[in-house]
C-alpha cells in the first residue's frame, strides 16, 4: 500500500481543519470564571449554544488543585458542575506538539509557563481554539485564540 501514509496524513489534516471551527477548548481562567458566576464566561456560552466544549486534562488538574486548596466542594460535586465539558487527554502526539511549541517560543525569545505550553500542545494538536483571557497564548503560532 504505497499511498496509505499519504492518505492517512491527508485524513488527519482534514479532520483537524473541520474540527477547529467547533472545538472550543476552555482554559482554566474561563472555567474558574464560569464556576464563580462571572458574566463574561456565561455570555460566551450563551453566544455559542450549539457548540461543544472541551478542557485539556491539564486545565482540569489546575482546577482540581485550586479546588482542593480553596473550597470545601468535593471532586464529585465539581465534576457534576462541569459535566458539559469533554476532557482532552495529554497524549504522545500532544506531547510532541508541546515540545514544538516550547522550541518555537524559545527561538522567538518568548517565555511562557510550561503548563500553558502543555495546554497549547493539547489544543493545537487537536486543531482546536483556546478560549481564554490569558495573553500568553497569543504568542503561539498556529493556535487560534478566542478571548472572552
Amino acid at each position: 500500500m504505497p499511498y496509505a501514509g499519504t492518505l492517512k496524513t491527508f485524513a488527519i489534516r482534514l479532520t483537524k481543519i473541520s474540527r477547529s471551527d467547533e472545538m472550543n477548548c476552555l482554559d482554566s481562567n474561563f472555567l474558574i470564571d464560569y464556576l464563580n458566576g462571572r458574566s463574561a464566561a456565561q455570555t460566551f456560552l450563551d453566544d455559542h449554544p450549539t457548540e461543544a466544549f472541551y478542557a485539556p486534562s491539564l486545565v482540569l488538574f489546575e482546577l482540581y488543585d485550586g479546588l482542593a486548596e480553596h473550597t470545601d466542594r468535593t471532586l464529585d460535586e465539581f465534576d457534576e458542575s462541569l459535566d458539559w465539558v469533554t476532557p482532552m487527554p495529554f497524549t504522545a502526539a500532544s506531547s510532541r506538539e508541546a515540545i514544538k511549541i516550547k522550541q518555537e517560543l524559545k527561538a522567538n525569545g518568548t517565555p511562557v509557563n510550561l503548563k500553558d505550553v502543555f495546554i497549547a500542545g493539547i489544543v493545537r494538536e487537536a486543531g482546536g481554539t483556546i478560549v481564554t483571557r490569558d495573553g500568553h497564548f497569543d504568542h503561539i503560532e498556529g493556535l487560534p485564540v478566542e478571548n472572552y
